[in-house]
């Protein structure tokens, strides 16, 4: 199985997934534009993301005055950074760590337990999943992203 937006924590092109059925920790990236905020901004991304094939995984957006930040998890960060580049949109990519669990109760709980046990600070975070679907995705960055991997992935254990 292949994530969104994932690279290696290993050297080379090979990609190391942490899996079990009901909880996978992976780092990866996520693609973030950084612009004035205007009605259209989001059609202006989107639109030539999916002319392109880019398939969004998860999204988070945020205005803050008149700047908006739009922060993206794809299935090809490479085609998506060159499709915003292109519009002069200037992405850039950002670390993260992409959390594939079990949509049920209880399972974001645990998350936020072992990050405060670690007593590592929660930068941010955001989720995406439907009521029928059976997992959801996490998409988390911590003050610690190389510390926190390794805590998470005692979940699986």
């Amino acid at each position: 199985m292949q994530a969104p937006g994932m690279y290696s924590r290993s050297s080379g092109d090979h990609q190391e997934i942490r899996s079990e059925k009901m909880f996978e920790v992976l780092q990866g990236k996520e693609v973030v534009v950084q612009a004035k905020n205007a009605i259209g901004l989001l059609s202006d991304l989107a639109k030539p993301l999916a002319e392109k094939g880019v398939s969004l995984r998860a999204m988070n957006s945020e205005v803050c005055e008149n700047e908006c930040i739009v922060r993206l998890v794809t299935d090809d960060n490479l085609r998506a950074v060159d499709v915003l580049n292109n519009k002069g949109l200037n992405p850039k990519e950002e670390e993260v760590i992409l959390i594939h669990m079990l949509h049920k109760p209880g399972m974001l709980k645990r998350v936020a337990e072992i990050m405060d046990e670690a007593k590592i600070d929660i930068k941010r975070i955001y989720a995406t999943a439907l009521d029928s679907d059976d997992r959801c995705l996490i998409v988390l960055h911590t003050d610690a992203d190389e510390h926190a991997i390794p805590k998470l992935d005692k979940m699986i254990s």
